[in-house]
Order: structure tokens, then sequence, then C-alpha cells
């Protein structure tokens, strides 16, 4: 079945240039990014009108009226004491989808599955952005990170994250993602380059 709407979706690591890599896509291409949801609070650096946040409670309706698309988490509960939680609503997409027929979804690896099911309805395309050295890649790319000043306990918690979640999820990501860029050791022009690769299309 061929679909006329489509999903890119990056996933990754922290520091891995998702952020980066997703605003060359969008802006070299035909490609729309839609708003997404989230129960943290904003961050300085966040970019203008790209969250939507909500509290636990807003979040926790939303999601039992069924306006995700996809939705992942800290914790099994959508309650403060899990953590955060962040999602894009079906809504928020169908909007994007009539500016353009792909849109770009910046997503975790718990997503994995959700996007995967999702290929029944649309074309999906699942890109993985990782470091070959998690531990090393995540610390260096944080601590270089002039936007924000990271505690050594904030450093520490991502790499902790960053490599369960490698572990965890590490089988399905290679089952179903397209393909797999190691950003440290590609600089910005060539993980771009290999991402149109990956995705299909025409690098501009």
């Amino acid at each position: 079945m061929e679909c006329s709407q489509k999903i890119i979706a990056i996933m990754g690591p922290s520091g891995a240039g998702k952020t980066t890599l997703g605003s060359n896509l969008h802006s070299r291409n035909n490609i729309v990014i839609p708003k997404h949801t989230t129960t943290r609070n904003k961050r300085d650096d966040d970019i203008d009108g790209f969250y939507r946040y909500l509290t636990h409670e807003e979040y926790q309706k939303n999601f039992s009226a069924g306006c995700f698309l996809i939705s992942s988490g800290d914790g099994p509960i959508i309650s403060k004491e899990y953590g955060n939680f962040y999602g894009v609503f079906l809504d928020d997409c169908l909007t994007s989808w009539k500016k353009s027929n792909t849109i770009l979804l910046f997503t975790s690896y718990k997503d994995i599955l959700s996007l995967a099911s999702l290929r029944n309805l649309y074309e999906v395309m699942i890109l993985n952005l990782t470091f070959m050295n998690i531990a090393e890649g995540v610390k260096k790319r944080i601590e270089n990170d002039k936007n924000r000043n990271h505690l050594l306990k904030d450093i520490e918690s991502r790499i902790f994250w960053a490599l369960k979640d490698d572990k965890d999820y590490r089988e399905l990501v290679n089952l179903y993602s397209n393909g797999t860029i190691y950003t440290d050791v590609c600089n910005i022009e060539e993980t771009y380059s290999e991402a149109c690769k990956i995705l299909k299309l025409e690098r501009r």
C-alpha cells in the first residue's frame, strides 16, 4: 500500500544532534515539523513555538481522549512522580500534512514500537542518531553545550539513561529503524548527507 502521508522520526541519546539534523532537513527540504507536547518546564534554549507545555493532569486528559499520535515518558503512569512525558498530537500532524506530505518528529527509543505500528497507516522512516561510544559522546556534547549550565549530577544522569535506553531498545531499534548514523565520527554535513541517503531524500 502506497501512503501519501509520510513520517520521518529521529531518535537517539542526548547530544547526538537530533535538533541540528532536523533543522537541516526542515530548511533544505519540503518537510514540516509539527508542534510537540511535553510536561517538562520550558528551557531557555527551547525553540519558540516548538513545544506545547502541559501539566501532567492536562497531558493525562489528552492521552485518555486519544489525542496523541505517539506518546512516551519516564514511567508507567502519567504523573509528576514518574518524571516527564513527551508526545505529538494527531491534530498537529494533520495540520502539518496540509503543508507537506512529509512531517518530521523528534522521538524517543521508547516510541519505536508505536512508530513501527504506524507503518500500517503511513510511510514511516525511522532514523537512529547515536554515538560509537555513548558515554563519552553524551558527556562531550553536554559539556560543550554553552546554552546550559549542566551540573555534574545532570551529566551523570544523562549518561546513565542513554546507556540504559541503548541496552533496553537496541534490538528493537536495529529491527525497525531504517538506519543508524554515528554522529561522533561525522560532521554536520556528513550527517545530513548520510541521512538523505537513508531517508531517500534528494540532497539539497
